[in-house]
């Protein structure tokens, strides 16, 4: 592509559809426009870049390495455009209906998600909000081609295609069974070695905070279940005497439907903390400001964790 004066724009965002759906009709319905249009504009695109960019593999169309090569810098363009159209209008929460997409880890979606649906909601009863779980390796390209608007997450590395707001930490605790023979409103570190733990996590190995903490002191601690969910934790502390080190947020919101007991982390366990981001080229979204204010208010005054 030459001449940009003389490209037509439209063939980008169809080239985008071909290739985040992978065929011809796909694009089209995502697109509301004829499977016909669809392969004329495909057409005029091979001919522009002078390469098939797609090739029929099975039941899809297979990006040709051109196509592959162009597909990120369309994305960003592309969603580049939607944000600069968005600034050029004001946002109005109370008349909006945008659906706005938030990247949120599986592990930190229960504990405060809700609440700030319900804020959200509060002030903007029209629009749509999704929780999205990712993959940390993708997150830049799914903020840039709009399929995160924003993301909470713990401290990543530096990246000059993001911006981000530290939303701050809170501190971890232990639950344990109420009657448990050997807790009774507080856990010294010895008691807390010689006692099994649970540790709830997406990943199938590796250590937690508390166990990278501990062997910095020299120490080691049981762990007898590894599960992936916090609640699944929260249910087997519940007919046991194992132990579940969790974020204080998560283990309110459990210890609101099923009551433990919550004492103190007998250990100092650095975290890293919470962070919210977005793309630089969303920096000046109305409605992304808007957004990014109400979470950081919500979220960030006692470092909520998004984990």
């Amino acid at each position: 592509m030459r001449h940009l004066a003389r490209f037509d724009l439209n063939l980008l965002r169809i080239f985008d559809a071909i290739f985040a759906r992978g065929g011809v009709s796909a694009a089209a319905r995502h697109l509301n426009l004829s499977q016909p249009a669809i392969s004329h504009a495909l057409a005029k695109l091979r001919d522009t870049f002078d390469d098939p960019l797609f090739v029929r593999q099975g039941n899809r169309l297979v990006p040709t390495p051109a196509a592959r090569a162009i597909a990120g810098p369309v994305r960003e363009a592309l969603r580049g455009l939607d944000v600069a159209l968005d600034a050029a209008t004001s946002f109005d929460p109370a008349e909006a209906t945008r659906e706005f997409r938030i990247g949120v880890r599986l592990s930190g979606e229960m504990p405060r998600f809700s609440s700030l649906v319900a804020r959200v909601r509060s002030e903007a009863p029209h629009v749509a909000l999704a929780s999205v779980t990712f993959r940390r390796r993708d997150l830049v390209m799914t903020l840039a081609n709009g399929d995160l608007d924003l993301a909470l997450d713990v401290g990543l590395p530096a990246d000059d295609r993001l911006r981000s707001q530290y939303l701050g930490t809170e501190p971890i605790v232990v639950a344990a069974r109420k009657g448990h023979p050997r807790v009774d409103g507080a856990i010294d570190l010895d008691t807390y070695l010689s006692l099994e733990h649970i540790i709830a996590t997406a990943r199938p190995y590796g250590p937690g905070l508390e166990d990278m903490a501990l062997e910095r002191m020299g120490l080691v601690r049981r762990v007898a279940v590894r599960c992936q969910h916090a609640i699944t934790a929260w249910q087997i502390v519940a007919s046991s005497d194992m132990l579940f080190a969790l974020p204080r947020s998560h283990a309110e919101v459990l210890d609101a439907m099923w009551p433990m007991q919550l004492v103190e982390l007998p250990l100092p366990v650095e975290q890293s903390g919470s962070y919210l981001y977005w793309h630089q080229a969303a920096q000046a979204d109305p409605g992304l400001a808007w957004l990014r204010a109400i979470i950081v208010e919500e979220l960030g005054a006692t470092g909520k964790s998004f984990a």
